[in-house]
């Protein structure tokens, strides 16, 4: 009772526990997102007012170029006049400016030794935007003015001709100012690129340092594919394991993203403190509640927990357990009870279980001696029935078959012939090759013996490979003329068993061939008569030595 008082108000602060932490996780995800993708969305819209301004100046050189006098350059014009300087001020995001011809001549503004890397990044942006497309380059650092920055560049088109490029190096101190802000307290904030590369972090001795970050699974996960992500993960480049909480929002141009992540610790620490105090405090009760239950009730409870044990053990196929309680009360009778019952049972199933391998037992020697009388019908193929089923069931082995599947294809094997009972003996017994006439009739075999067993109502699932082991993978074959997957997949296997046993053994129109041989020529056959996947499992039997031919069997015609 004690129990049962306490129960609810344990399931309740479990439930309720549960639901701050989902609603504190929910809120913190939410905070960590709209942080992420506020500042991909202000690097985003940094890079695309600058490059709507680079458009703009774009355009005026077209505008221009039809306003100045013919043959007059508009490229030399502006480098004459040096309105270029213009765009360039200490509020403006443009660090350098170049607008040039498609020979790189042209006019330029942009800081005093500049570094080597970003001239040589302004030439391949250029580069690309010749191709007619704005173009956005790496991320660079310019530090002679201690900066990050990026180069867009976009083309001059005229009549449908790019004449040139106007590229900016495009500040991002402001990028950085605001991953600083948001980075402040428990709170990390950094930029990387698709390799995992740190371009900016919300600490300066990191951002100074530029790690590979890609060993962060949240980073990984950027580098595989660039979605946005929160989730949770642990965080080992401190050498100390630290859970985090993160996510990350891509830049669509440049093929940035940024990370916003905080120690679950941290974010989870109120829930954490009342979870810890429910659980004491809860356990304290509870034990207080459980010595006094047990004191009180271990004379009731012991026989029927004895009786439930016993239960749950003949549930699961036990049947000889059996119950040993000295009461003298309803319990004990129940006991005495199910101890009668437990020998019933296990009686009754035990003489089940040999019925029913009896019964197998039975059936699979009617089916071989069936097969062996069909095999007698013809002196060149005796045991043939018999050899066809091991091959087949080792083939199946080898495809990983299930078991019902196995046994199946074994009756399947031994009865593939069994339609030759309806064939004269005269076409069965010839030595020597058909004609067109005896080889119609033989043709009728398959359906022959698919006819005779479909009386049989639990043998319905061995027809298939009795009856269409004569299709032909491309096509072509009887009774039916199937092909590929409309071939069933116990007729795939009884063919090539069939056809292996056939040449492996002593006929009368030939001799029995190599295994070596055989094997290879069934390889051949392979995406033509017979399916190349069966083929490779029956390639594979062979090799691990589940098909062997016997020496007796070359001789046993």
């Amino acid at each position: 009772m004690v129990l049962v008082g306490l129960l609810p108000l344990v399931v309740s602060h479990y439930f309720l526990m549960g639901i701050n932490r989902d609603s504190l996780e929910t809120l913190e995800k939410k905070y960590l997102t709209r942080s992420a993708v506020s500042i991909a969305t202000d690097i985003q819209n940094l890079i695309a007012s600058n490059t709507q301004q680079l458009n703009k100046i774009a355009g005026s050189i077209h505008v221009m170029k039809r306003a100045l006098p013919p043959d007059t350059d508009p490229f030399g014009y502006i480098a004459r006049r040096g309105v270029i300087t213009d765009y360039i001020s200490s509020d403006s995001d443009l660090l350098a400016l170049r607008i040039v011809d498609a020979a790189g001549e042209g006019a330029e503004a942009k800081p005093p030794e500049l570094d080597r890397s970003i001239l040589q990044e302004l030439d391949l942006t250029r580069t690309a935007a010749m191709r007619g497309q704005v173009s956005t380059g790496t991320f660079q650092y310019v530090s002679s003015i201690n900066q990050p920055a990026v180069v867009v560049a976009v083309p001059v088109i005229d009549q449908g001709k790019v004449i040139g490029v106007v590229e900016g190096l495009v500040s991002l101190r402001r990028v950085t100012e605001r991953i600083r802000d948001e980075g402040r307290g428990d709170v990390t904030v950094f930029l990387v690129d698709r390799n995992g590369r740190v371009l900016i972090h919300s600490e300066p001795s990191v951002d100074v340092r530029r790690p590979d970050f890609s060993s962060l699974k949240i980073v990984g996960e950027f580098k595989k594919a660039p979605m946005r992500l929160t989730e949770s993960y642990e965080d080992r480049r401190s050498g100390q394991p630290v859970n985090m909480l993160g996510t990350v929002a891509p830049v669509i141009r440049p093929d940035w993203g940024v990370v916003v992540q905080k120690p679950e610790a941290l974010a989870y620490a109120s829930v954490d403190k009342m979870l810890r105090a429910t659980i004491e405090w809860g356990a304290i009760a509870l034990a207080l509640a459980i010595i006094a239950s047990v004191l009180f009730a271990s004379g009731i409870a012991r026989p029927i927990r004895i009786l439930a044990q016993r239960t749950r053990e003949i549930a699961k196929g036990q049947y000889q357990q059996r119950v040993q309680i000295k009461t003298h009360n309803e319990i004990g009778d129940l006991a005495d009870n199910f101890n009668v019952m437990s020998s019933a049972i296990e009686q009754a199933v035990d003489q089940l279980k040999k019925a029913a391998h009896e019964n197998n037992l039975l059936f699979i020697n009617s089916v071989r001696m069936l097969a062996a009388a069909i095999d007698a019908k013809d002196p060149y193929t005796r045991g043939h029935s018999e050899r066809v089923g091991r091959y087949s069931i080792a083939i199946g082995k080898n495809l990983a078959l299930p078991e019902r599947d196995m046994r199946n294809l074994r009756i399947s094997a031994l009865l593939h012939d069994v339609g030759k009972i309806g064939i004269d003996d005269r076409i069965l017994r010839k030595p020597g090759a058909l004609n067109d006439d005896e080889f119609e009739v033989m043709k009728q075999h398959p359906a022959k013996g698919a006819a005779i067993m479909s009386g049989v109502a639990q043998l319905i699932d061995i027809i298939p490979g009795m009856k269409y082991h004569h299709e032909k993978w491309s096509g072509g074959g009887y009774p039916d003329g199937l092909q590929g997957e409309q071939i069933p997949m116990q007729a795939r296997i009884v063919a090539i068993a069939d056809t292996f046993d056939a040449m492996t053994t002593n006929r009368p129109y030939q001799k029995a061939m190599e295994l070596a041989y055989v094997v290879e020529k069934i390889k051949s056959f392979a995406g033509t008569r017979f399916d190349p996947r069966v083929v490779d499992a029956f390639v594979q039997a062979v090799k691990r030595g589940d098909i062997q031919i016997e020496e007796q069997v070359r001789g046993a015609a």
